[in-house]
């Protein structure tokens, strides 16, 4: 894969990351005073590895 193609699909992926916590954010109530923080960290070290190729979605 060409360093373009990489570049493009760590974009692609990293919006498709970012769309899914805006969902998570826009859906979470704060008046019922918890947080889904297990979720929000998953979705963060997508977002993260997408944007970043040496973090490890895994960590």
């Amino acid at each position: 894969m060409s360093s373009t193609s990489a570049s493009a699909s760590a974009g692609s992926s990293a919006v498709v990351a970012n769309d899914r916590i805006r969902a998570l954010v826009d859906s979470t109530d704060a008046t019922e005073g918890t947080w889904p923080a297990d979720a929000y960290e998953i979705l963060l070290l997508e977002w993260a590895a997408a944007v970043h190729p040496q973090v490890d979605e895994a960590a």
